[in-house]
């Protein structure tokens, strides 16, 4: 006998059987006994979560041979045909091979016959969302009017793509990863009915490694056990999955605990040189991450290397690190993406906690870009050639003339009376090249000042040659 695969062996024939979609399941059940099961489904969700398995499930209970029933025998020749795939009233379509409109014309041709074996005719539509615009189209008319006794069912892994105007003849039901403990109660029941010996530790790194997809999940159990020469254990399981050896990621997290970006950084290069995945090692690490965290907070006590002083830095850490995970997903050099996630912790002393907003208030942005800008040397005509090109050259070259001075407070321009009103017109374009607050003074009592010095030296000098005196005084 050919050899069957645990995805396939254990693959759930009812509903009690199904793996972390309990609202899905709760709503078709009652549907079923209550009969009020709609003409037109949606099931979306990432791959490997159950979707045509439930379809399947439906199929069965509507068709199985004890009568309508969310509890079908699954013994009967309508269930076990089913079961294989080969029952005549039920059409399982692949939209990605079978997309066109005259695909969908001969489904719709197909509706108007009765069903050869069952009560129901049930049409499940795979990767729905690969159908064309005008195959769309041609099933929205069955919708509108579906004959009885046809149920459709649309899977899709991007709900996005699908026709509002299908959508809103259908009831859709989001399917949501199971968490990583039902993924493992799942692999537990399978070596236990098949008597494999096994270690908890392995399980952990296998629901890890399956990202959510219970599907994944058996096939990687199926892989796991003939590796591991007939048992799951963590050695082994780690070798298959390439999970980055412990002593690194101690290495990594000390190494992070010090905020050593240089060597963080060379661990993400050496892992990937030698040909891990660093996906693989990327969750371990947010594993790690996030249960330090929690130990940290639930029991406020030292968690590995770090403590509780840490732990504003490692929520901090483990948002930046997630979003390079998602990032990491959708590009072709994940090392990439993960160094430069490293690289971001740099600027962390930047961030300003919510505790000192509230007390202190917003800072202000651009006073500390100045005060950090006056720090470094200032070129002056540097800032006037930059201001020229953005206020023009009147104001460039009356800068150029201004006598311009320095202070705690700020810098003070000087200039002619006459150029004065302009500079200030200008003062909130010039003030963004000056490091600290500008204002702009006249220097129009200076001048008058050696204007009347030069007057009284020449009078000084016609009363000596002539020895006369000054009668009267009259200002301008």
């Amino acid at each position: 006998m050919a050899y069957e695969s645990f995805a396939r062996k254990y693959r759930p024939k009812n509903f009690e059987e199904v793996v972390g979609q309990e609202t899905v399941v709760r709503t078709l059940s009652n549907a079923i006994k209550l009969d009020r099961l709609s003409h037109a489904y949606i099931f979306a969700g990432s791959r490997g979560l159950g979707k045509t398995t439930i379809a399947r499930i439906i199929t069965k209970c509507l068709n199985c041979e004890n009568g309508i029933t969310d509890k079908p025998c699954g013994r009967c020749e309508n269930c076990v045909e089913i079961e294989k795939g080969s029952f005549p009233d039920m059409y399982e379509i692949d939209a990605a091979s079978n997309r066109g409109i005259d695909d969908i014309r001969s489904l719709k041709e197909n509706v108007s016959y009765s069903p050869i074996k069952g009560r129901y005719k049930v049409y499940i539509i795979d990767e729905a969302h690969m159908l064309t615009r005008e195959a769309f189209n041609a099933l929205l008319k069955t919708l509108e009017e579906p004959p009885p006794n046809n149920l459709f069912i649309l899977a899709t892994t991007e709900l996005h793509k699908i026709p509002d105007t299908i959508r809103s003849r259908c009831q859709t039901f989001i399917f949501r990863p199971p968490s990583k403990t039902q993924i493992k109660d799942y692999l537990k029941r399978i070596l236990e009915k098949e008597k494999i010996n096994y270690e908890e530790e392995a399980l952990e790194l296998i629901a890890n490694a399956c990202e959510g997809g219970v599907r994944d999940a058996a096939s990687i159990l199926d892989q796991a056990v003939i590796y591991g020469g007939g048992e799951v254990n963590k050695e082994s399981t780690q070798e298959l999955l390439g999970v980055i050896p412990e002593e690194i990621q101690k290495d990594f997290m000390k190494n992070l605990k010090d905020k050593n970006l240089k060597e963080l950084v060379k661990i993400i290069e050496n892992l990937d040189r030698e040909g891990y995945d660093l996906t693989v090692f990327w969750n371990q690490i947010l594993e790690s991450i996030h249960s330090s965290l929690l130990s940290l907070i639930t029991e406020e006590k030292e968690s590995g290397v770090f403590s509780e002083e840490d732990v504003e830095f490692l929520i901090y850490t483990n948002d930046i690190f997630k979003k390079a995970l998602i990032e990491a997903r959708a590009f072709h050099d994940k090392k990439d993406i993960f160094q430069l996630a490293v690289l971001k912790l740099r600027f962390m002393k930047n961030l300003v906690s919510l505790e000192e907003i509230l007390k202190n208030g917003i800072p202000d942005i651009k006073k500390e870009k100045k005060t950090e800008h006056t720090e470094e040397s200032f070129d002056i005509q540097k800032a006037v050639l930059k201001i020229g090109k953005e206020a023009g050259g009147i104001v460039a070259g009356a800068l150029k003339n201004a006598s311009i001075k320095e202070d705690e407070e700020g810098f003070t321009i000087l200039v002619d009376k006459t150029v004065a009103d302009l500079l200030k017109d200008k003062l909130d374009i010039i003030g963004k090249y000056f490091p600290k607050p500008v204002k702009i003074e006249e220097l129009e009592i200076k001048t008058e000042r050696k204007k009347q010095k030069k007057r009284d030296e020449s009078v000084d000098k016609v009363l000596e040659l002539f020895q006369g005196k000054i009668i009267s005084y009259k200002e301008e």
